[in-house]
């Protein structure tokens, strides 16, 4: 026998618990984007192409082995339940593979940085998969209502946000504030070194946290995760088909790469916008990244409203603009010779409060979009008679990990195209060179934001639809 629709309604500290599991993620998503890239290139010398090409090799694997982890957390039973054994089992091994991957040994080769790199970036994705792959796949075991589903991921993108924006304050503000003479503290190896293990304390803290935190939900999910026979002996590469194959769900990843893809570009090229266009020095930088502190907060509020008056795929259409309108506004007005230059004391509010803006509406657009994949869960329920959150939630997890890998690639690529120097000191970099590499970005950020609007148009599950499915599955479960 199968259960009803209905679930039973988890309480506030459930959705804290489960929004805090996303800091592990968040902490390594912010290292990925702004310092792996910054620490290899300018402060150990590996080339910039060689550090894209381990990051896109390291994505390769993600491309075998995410999907493995979720049709593993859909199929595993025991007394913790499907997800739990997963999730507790990651924490040491993923908190440990960070602090190592910003811990090189000294006096390493190109090709043997090269090779640090690439398997350090494979454990991490690895070990950070096994974690947040079932961690995240609770969200559609908790709730299937419309809105609330909004409510559990805006705690979680708020988790995330703010767990990425500390660890850059941190990082800037005070692990690379620390030169040696004229070297700039962002190029001191050192200074890695203390915050990968700072870093990696709290990715371990918090994947810990969650886990026993939402432990008490096991019970209900457990009860709620019963499959039919033929669903457990059905092989990985049909469920992974059924899984994927969708209208509905190929849209959502077309969505979510396109707009992950551009935040990891953004991540990975604030670093060389803030400290070589604007020449700021790395507190300047870390106050900077403060604002985002703001955002998760003026975010965190006005998401519901936006959820409860507008569909989803029409506020992420109107967000979307609003974001590609403040995003890159600082760097075209500096490129314009509009805002004051570097030393004034008006620079830093201004661009305080321009970070602030843009990350808002960038953090209510990652709402709107997982909360739109989890609704694509029911829809294949109701084409396949299938729930596989786990195997759905690793290819979305997938893409969020490519947006920042390739992110991180575009820049290296970029940053190879316009002939930018390694080590490079702040206010020595031919002026060309800064303005071609913010043209550049510019340009690919609002490629790709275009696209995911395109993409958003052609997505067709609406607040009635998605009732339509929930009123489909309970018709059918109430038959059996």
């Amino acid at each position: 026998m199968t259960e009803s629709v209905t679930k039973k309604s988890f309480g506030i500290g459930t959705k804290l618990s489960y929004g805090f599991g996303s800091v592990a993620y968040g902490v390594k998503d912010n290292g990925f984007g702004a310092l792996l890239l910054l620490f290899y290139n300018q402060a150990l010398g590996l080339d910039a192409r060689l550090a894209g090409f381990a990051i896109a090799i390291a994505l390769l694997v993600d491309a075998f082995i995410d999907p493995l982890i979720g049709y593993a957390s859909d199929r595993f039973q025991s007394r913790w339940g499907r997800r739990h054994p997963f999730m507790y089992a990651a924490a040491i091994p993923a908190a440990l593979s960070y602090a190592f991957l910003f811990s090189p040994p000294v006096g390493l080769s190109q090709t043997e940085l090269f090779v640090y790199l690439l398997v350090g970036a494979i454990l991490v994705r690895v070990f950070i998969a096994i974690f947040e792959i079932p961690n995240a796949s609770l969200i559609s075991e908790f709730t299937q209502n419309y809105d609330e589903r909004t409510s559990y991921l805006n705690w979680r993108l708020f988790f995330s946000w703010m767990s990425g924006l500390t660890m850059s304050v941190l990082a800037f503000g005070i692990f690379l504030s620390k030169g040696q003479g004229p070297i700039p503290g962002t190029q001191v190896i050192e200074n890695y070194k203390a915050y990968g293990m700072a870093a990696g304390s709290i990715m371990l803290l918090a994947m810990l946290t969650s886990s026993a935190g939402t432990h008490h939900t096991i019970p209900s999910l457990k009860a709620l995760s019963l499959q039919k026979n033929s669903d457990i002996t059905s092989g990985f590469f049909k469920n992974l088909r059924e899984s994927l194959s969708s209208r509905s769900a190929l849209i959502n990843l077309a969505i979510g790469m396109s707009i992950m893809l551009s935040m990891g570009l953004l991540g990975g090229i604030t670093p060389y916008v803030y400290g070589y266009l604007f020449v700021l020095s790395p507190q300047e930088i870390s106050i900077l990244y403060g604002s985002g502190f703001l955002s998760a907060f003026f975010a965190l509020i006005f998401t519901p409203y936006i959820s409860r008056y507008w569909e989803k795929r029409q506020a992420f259409i109107i967000i979307t603009v609003a974001a590609l309108v403040t995003t890159p506004i600082a760097a075209l007005l500096q490129l314009s010779g509009v805002l004051p230059k570097s030393g004034s004391v008006w620079l830093i509010p201004i661009l305080f409060s321009l970070s602030a803006l843009g990350s808002t509406f960038l953090i209510v657009q990652s709402t709107l979009y997982f909360s739109m994949s989890a609704d694509v869960i029911e829809e294949n329920e109701v084409r396949t008679g299938r729930r596989n959150e786990g195997v759905f939630f690793a290819a979305n997890i997938f893409v969020r990990k490519c947006a920042t890998g390739l992110g991180v690639l575009l820049t290296s690529t970029l940053i190879t195209l316009v002939g930018f120097p390694e080590k490079a000191i702040p206010g020595t970099v031919p002026e060309s060179v800064i303005n071609q590499l913010i043209q550049f970005f510019i340009i690919s950020f609002l490629i790709l934001n275009l696209v995911s609007i395109a993409c958003v148009l052609a997505f067709k599950i609406t607040r009635f639809r998605h009732a339509e499915n929930l009123a489909i599955i309970a018709s059918r479960r109430n038959e059996i």
